[in-house]
């Protein structure tokens, strides 16, 4: 009986000091910079050779910020309590996986991108992140992709088409695929940064 009453007192221990910890979800929004409740996507320079990739970013930076709903998108920049801008650093693709005749099968991307939150009123800079970063990997040879692969699923090429696609069509649509994969999780990874102050 007292081995019993012990071990529940031990548990509600437990329970209060982890509930005390101040763990929270990624990206939940805790620490919201300078208060702000409401943002607008402002522009991001592109320093890459990618040409359209800025447009690319901010479209997906305004759904995810409209997906995860913590702060309020504007479209208008003067209503908005703070803008978020920045600058498309580097864009890279390389080879790397290679077939016994030194072709390329696997290619590599990489994206570094600096962004911050400013009050436009002011020009008080609220939160700002340096080298964020992402690197996704696509396939450019039938022979390296596996169709019955969770990424393969959710692309758009059918399993009974692939062969029927030239090599250049495998590659421009797989880079493709991994380009907004890649986006996505910058997006993801920049809105978590910014909510939690980090």
């Amino acid at each position: 009986m007292v081995g019993a009453r012990s071990l529940s007192i031990a548990l509600v221990c437990a329970a209060a000091l982890v509930a005390s910890c101040g763990y929270r979800l990624v990206g939940s929004g805790g620490a919201v910079p300078g208060g702000v409740t409401s943002v607008h996507i402002g522009t991001f320079e592109n320093y890459s050779r990618e040409h359209g990739l800025n447009e690319k970013l901010v479209f997906a930076l305004e759904r995810e910020f409209y997906r995860r709903g913590v702060l309020r998108v504007v479209e208008d920049k003067d209503a908005g309590v703070a803008e978020l801008r920045g600058a498309i650093r580097t864009f890279r693709t390389r080879p790397v996986t290679f077939d016994a005749n030194d072709e390329a099968l696997q290619y590599e991307i990489e994206i570094t991108v600096d962004a911050f939150l400013e009050r436009p009123a002011s020009g008080e800079i609220l939160w700002r992140g340096a080298g964020i970063y992402a690197v996704d990997a696509y396939s450019v040879d039938t022979s390296t992709i596996v169709p019955t692969s969770s990424r393969f699923q959710r692309g758009t090429v059918d399993f009974d088409t692939l062969d029927d696609l030239t090599p250049i069509q495998l590659a421009e649509t797989e880079r493709r695929l991994a380009l907004d994969r890649l986006v996505d999780a910058l997006v993801r990874d920049l809105h978590d940064r910014l909510l939690d102050d980090f």
